[in-house]
């Protein structure tokens, strides 16, 4: 029994949460610097293969999911409220004793003066407006106090980081996220939902400049199975929420129209972006891959196309398209139209987001009580003689309560003292 009062409290220390929560920040920095699903290959690309070994044996890979990471973020947790709950009944304690006459009389005043002749102006300059005359012991007491909030700053602000860490980790734990890219026109389906989206405009804004300063996306989503639609405008660092999903203007890119023609009657047209591939279906097995569109050899911006037949890639001598260029496979026509633009948008929806906002503003109310909400009480016995003896309390900032309580003794508002 003994050992494990012994654990119990190692869990429940401060100490022991401060570690764990440093562990934790480690863990989501790895997180968020190693990228997160690839591959065995990818890895040893880009750092090395012994590297690669120790991010998949250790799960670095998939930190937020991992086993260790969920034990960190549970043991966290449990620490914080095993720490908060030892503290739930001393904190209930002071917080009562804060409002008791009797308590106040065993009290060390942090500032006290003999002989007043009334002590309820005093204590009114020292915002205590409502003192209580009691009896203690045969003793007149005038009794006054405040702010007792002030006690329960840290373990609101505990609760708000317990509730941070959760609802960030849960976020991770359960995050969607995919991406979607097309020109205006354009429907796709967003994947392993069932929402599928449609790029009503997208459009480049640009300063007196000519500098760019923004990129929007005008969206409409609907949900195939309801038939219920939504709709608004994504923007750099303006996300829109439609569906329950972020949509955040990711990037943008170059994009072609493609047309066939046979004969010189179209009969087919798709707009493709940059790194699609397109198949073409008069030739079985034939696709066109739209590689990139930079400058070719003599320095003119052309579509770079590459060509595959059942996944090998062919030479057919010219990889090189001017806007409007034709391709010609007689009896077929490929043209590629002046270059569009589409819009890359990352699609997200976080869970535990509102977990986060709460814990968020927790952890806020509890540094501003813990800071700026002082609770202070301030009590006056009266004499056999008749005068008061004025005593005043405060649990911190002392020397300027003491600068306050002088203040108002001498007929002045304690609230001027702070300033």
């Amino acid at each position: 029994m003994e050992i494990l009062k012994k654990i119990y409290k190692f869990i429940a220390s401060m100490k022991f949460a401060i570690i764990l929560l440093i562990v934790v920040a480690i863990a989501c920095v790895i997180g968020s610097l190693v990228p997160q699903g690839e591959m065995f290959d990818q890895y040893r690309n880009a750092y090395s293969e012994r590297t690669a070994a120790f991010i998949l044996a250790f799960h670095l890979d998939d930190v937020f999911h991992s086993w260790w990471f969920v034990a960190l973020v549970a043991l966290l947790c449990l620490s914080v409220l095993l720490c908060n709950l030892t503290r739930l009944r001393s904190l209930l304690r002071v917080t009562k004793s804060a409002a008791s006459p009797e308590h106040a009389l065993s009290e060390t005043p942090t500032a006290s003066v003999s002989g007043a002749a009334d002590p309820a102006p005093v204590m009114k300059r020292l915002c205590f407006f409502r003192p209580v005359q009691t009896t203690v012991d045969g003793k007149t007491i005038l009794f006054g106090y405040r702010n007792r909030p002030g006690f329960w700053g840290a373990w609101i602000c505990h609760i708000g980081i317990v509730l941070i860490v959760l609802g960030y980790a849960f976020g991770q734990m359960t995050l969607f996220s995919t991406e979607v890219y097309g020109t205006p026109g354009q429907t796709k389906p967003i994947e392993n939902t069932p929402y599928e989206i449609t790029i009503d405009d997208f459009r480049t804004e640009r300063n007196e400049t000519g500098f760019i300063e923004q990129y929007v996306s005008a969206l409409t989503v609907r949900n195939t199975s309801t038939g219920e639609t939504q709709s608004g405008t994504s923007s750099v660092n303006h996300p829109a929420v439609l569906g329950g999903y972020k949509f955040y203007q990711t990037a943008s890119g170059n994009a072609a129209r493609v047309t066939i023609a046979e004969n010189g009657v179209p009969f087919e047209s798709a707009d493709l972006c940059v790194g699609e591939e397109l198949t073409i279906s008069f030739v079985p097995g034939l696709s066109l891959y739209l590689n990139a569109y930079e400058p070719d050899h003599n320095g003119k911006p052309a579509y770079q196309v590459l060509f595959f037949y059942n996944g090998q890639h062919m030479d057919v001598g010219k990889n090189y398209f001017a806007p409007g260029g034709v391709i010609d496979l007689d009896p077929y026509t490929i043209t590629l139209s002046d270059p569009l633009e589409y819009t890359l948008l990352r699609v997200k929806k976080d869970s535990f987001a509102w977990l986060v906002l709460v814990g968020a503003i927790l952890t806020a109310l509890g540094l501003f009580l813990a800071l700026y909400v002082v609770p202070e009480t301030a009590w006056a016995v009266k004499s056999e003689d008749g005068s008061w003896t004025l005593n005043g309390k405060s649990k911190k900032l002392a020397p300027l309560f003491i600068e306050q309580f002088d203040r108002a003794v001498n007929g002045k508002s304690g609230k001027e003292g702070s300033k």
